[in-house]
């Protein structure tokens, strides 16, 4: 029989995990109905806690590193108010330091938020190269991934492939047939992952060249650049973007050369922010979960801190959705 873990606590007590770990931890205000439906289920399941390891652990501070790569695009900040309200309700102050996606100031970060002896430790990889600072930091304290994978370490992911390959069958569905794609650098696994949907799902049916691919920064200057020369290309009729900014680029491509959307071209984005419902032809895009994200990976750090190991696979994939709107055709 499995152990029992603050996962199946708060499940049957029909609570936050953040709200068992403050019962628990007796280190923040629960109203007496949430403290007795928590208590309840301990005794119920059985619940205990790791108190060997919460031995080794006795200079806690109570506080939570966040590393992530660029809180100044739009899909961050939601993600990063999720992570703070777990960890604040759980009792746990943040620290949070971006990257920039430049690795080696990853490695500055990491090593700062271990000096200050954080107790774990969110972070978004800056890089899809040299991972095994983030591994080595692994073994002194919890570490959860988020977006991207790190091998060795315990990640939470969406279907990066899978859900491309649904957004781009969608273009084919409705009969484009030569569609572009603009991406920004390789630099995680969920970009590769994007890449590679996009690439085997016009292989599949026969549509896939790759004179249509364009490698775009992460500003969205390139994408505009990069898009110009796509759209010029006879024939194109539709073009995937992985990320905002790239679309954002395409967009401003288009409308530089007087290319209608959908009319001329059909543009298919990623991640559902705020301008995408408010230009001319509404965008369609995927939208990821990254509040769930950010939820579910620091309910699994404040698992972790409890003691508790993983119970199943080290890699939790939560599953975006599309957002079917105008830019693709799909309007009157």
């Amino acid at each position: 029989m499995s152990r029992v873990t603050i996962r199946d606590v708060a499940e049957l007590a029909d609570v936050s995990v953040a709200t068992v770990s403050a019962v628990i931890n007796r280190n923040k205000y629960v109203s007496p109905e949430l403290k007795r439906r928590v208590e309840r289920a301990i005794d119920q399941l059985g619940y205990r806690r790791d108190l060997v390891a919460r031995s080794l652990r006795i200079k806690e501070t109570k506080t939570i590193g966040l590393i992530f790569t660029n809180i100044t695009s739009p899909i961050w900040p939601p993600l990063v108010r999720a992570a703070q309200k777990v960890a604040q309700q759980a009792g746990f102050d943040t620290f949070l330091v971006t990257t920039d996606e430049d690795g080696e100031r990853e490695k500055t970060s990491l090593s700062s938020l271990l000096a200050k002896q954080v107790d774990g430790i969110l972070i978004t990889p800056a890089s899809s190269e040299g991972y095994e600072h983030i591994r080595e930091a692994s073994r002194s304290i919890p570490i959860i991934a988020i977006e991207r994978k790190v091998p060795g370490v315990e990640c939470v992911i969406t279907n990066n492939g899978e859900i491309t390959r649904q957004a781009v069958n969608h273009l084919i569905d409705h009969g484009y047939e030569r569609i572009g794609l603009v991406t920004i650098p390789l630099l995680g696994s969920n970009i590769g992952e994007r890449i590679e949907g996009y690439r085997r799902t016009l292989r599949e049916h026969d549509l896939y060249d790759p004179d249509l691919v364009r490698e775009a920064d992460f500003v969205g200057d390139t994408a505009f650049d990069l898009a110009l020369d796509l759209i010029s290309i006879k024939g194109v009729d539709a073009i995937f973007t992985t990320s905002q900014s790239t679309a954002m680029g395409v967009l401003r491509a288009a409308n530089q050369l007087g290319c209608r959307v959908p009319d001329d071209l059909a543009l298919f984005g990623y991640d559902d922010v705020p301008w995408m419902e408010v230009v001319a032809s509404p965008l369609s895009t995927i939208r990821q979960p990254a509040q769930e994200m950010a939820t579910l990976a620091t309910e699994l750090l404040l698992e972790r801190l409890e003691g508790r190991e993983p119970s199943g696979a080290a890699m939790h994939m939560l599953e975006s959705s599309l957002v079917i709107r105008c830019s693709c055709g799909c309007c009157e």
